[in-house]
């Protein structure tokens, strides 16, 4: 199963615009773990942003502890 970042670029507006990779069998996983009939952009949006932000206060509490 693979997934990765093919690149990231800076917006005008100062966010970021990240473009995926993913093989078939990430995919596939990804519906199946959704419950989805076809491949959403937009859930997968979802997903990352929310994945990004569980990171981000991990990383916060690590560093607020040391």
């Amino acid at each position: 199963m693979l997934i990765k970042v093919k690149g990231i670029v800076e917006l005008e507006d100062g966010s970021k615009d990240i473009d995926f990779e993913a093989d078939e069998e990430f995919i596939a996983w990804f519906k199946q773990k959704h419950n989805l009939k076809r491949w959403s952009r937009k859930r997968f949006e979802k997903f990352v942003m929310e994945a990004l932000r569980k990171a981000a206060a991990r990383k916060r509490e690590e560093d607020a502890g040391t």
